[in-house]
């Protein structure tokens, strides 16, 4: 078998060019998948619970989230797929197969499709642990379209029950870099283009507070530069990826975290953004919503409203007046004019940034700056 070229994404992920991506893949790094966090319930194995991220706010707990919103009702699930204009949906945990999940997996799946269409894109993960021929068939009936497995190295086989069931089939594990590890990856790698499986998926390796003290104690040791990287996890996943493409045919693709945490994110916000954003917003680089606001009391603001609207002249729809501020386009309210008239009226002006979200338990100010300080900062010099 020829040598094969490893290729770069947008996302920063790698993988070998001639095979590409799963669709599943391809759709996170566009920001097209919204992410349902079933819940934090699970078998707990042995494998892989010493390295597991969730937080203990979710592990071992019954909350479910759609893109870190937490729901109770699948109309919510449905409204926040249509905000993001997701185009397909990814299905975590815990484990979602794990037996008082089931059903409830199942029902989603079903649920979504019947909403969304056939062509709404589902993948899904699991540990694998009691998967077998029945949940395969009900996964297939329902309507899932790939899905992911970590399973441990004594259960690989149960991988098997999910082929030829109308669903993509491949594994999603953590490129943890010791080499005993290594090695068993390899052999499994290999099995899985043995069987048929269409792709493997390798993350980074994640160093976060609740795994922190099982990693040190293992002694891994976080990477200079970085907030959650494992040192030597991607290096020896592109020297994985290069020395065993060559023995198999199937997909290989390597995850870093920074994909996950700030690409895949950027993309959804950008998405979500376009669907909720006001007049008087703007959407900047990150998929953050942008916009002017003016904080003063409320005689003063209803004072500087009316003036707005009626010697400004700027349209109503572009004002969002209330007791606490008022909320306007950033282009308006960097003019020289207009800040003269801040000054004279005594109010004062903020340039926000936001995350791209109307509920207040989520929408968070990530930057507020003075309209003075921000013209500054982006060049505008009025003298």
């Amino acid at each position: 078998m020829m040598k094969a070229f490893i290729s770069e994404s947008k996302g920063q992920t790698y993988f070998i060019k001639k095979r590409g991506i799963s669709k599943g893949c391809q759709q996170c790094l566009n920001g097209e998948k919204a992410v349902l966090f079933l819940n934090g319930l699970c078998q707990n194995p042995e494998h892989c619970w010493w390295y597991c991220p969730i937080s203990e706010e979710r592990k071992n707990k019954n909350f479910t989230y759609i893109n870190e919103i937490k729901i109770t009702q699948t109309s919510q699930l449905l409204d926040e797929i249509n905000k993001t204009s997701a185009k397909g949906l990814s299905i975590t945990g815990g484990d979602p197969l794990f037996k008082p999940n089931l059903e409830k997996t199942l029902e989603y799946i079903k649920f979504i499709k019947s909403k969304k269409g056939k062509k709404f894109h589902i993948h899904l993960y699991t540990n694998g642990l009691g998967f077998n021929e029945s949940i395969a068939n009900a996964l297939s009936q329902a309507g899932l379209d790939e899905i992911r497995f970590n399973p441990s190295k004594e259960n690989w086989g149960v991988i098997e029950y999910a082929l030829k069931k109308k669903m993509v089939v491949g594994a999603e594990v953590p490129m943890i870099p010791l080499k005993e590890y290594i090695d068993d990856l390899e052999e499994f790698v290999i099995y899985l283009d043995k069987i048929g499986a269409d792709f493997i998926n390798l993350n980074e390796f994640e160093y976060c507070f609740p795994n922190s003290k099982h990693l040190k104690e293992k002694g891994f040791r976080l990477k200079n530069g970085t907030i959650a990287s494992v040192e030597n996890s991607k290096e020896m996943a592109l020297d994985f990826i290069e020395r065993v493409a060559s023995k198999i045919s199937l997909k290989i693709h390597f995850c870093p975290i920074i994909a996950k945490d700030y690409w895949q994110l950027k993309e959804r916000y950008m998405r979500r953004a376009k669907k909720i954003k006001e007049p008087y917003e703007d959407i900047n680089s990150e998929g953050l919503l942008m916009y002017a606001q003016i904080e003063g009391n409320i005689n003063q603001l209803t004072e500087l409203n009316d003036f707005l609207l009626k010697k400004f002249k700027i349209p109503k729809k572009y004002l969002l007046f209330s007791n606490q501020a008022i909320k306007l386009p950033i282009n308006v309210a960097i003019d020289k004019d207009f800040l003269e008239l801040l000054d004279s009226k005594q109010v004062e002006g903020f340039i926000m940034e936001i995350t791209p979200f109307r509920e207040e338990d989520y929408c968070q100010i990530t930057e507020k700056t003075p309209i003075k300080i921000f013209k500054e900062e982006i060049g505008i010099n009025d003298d």
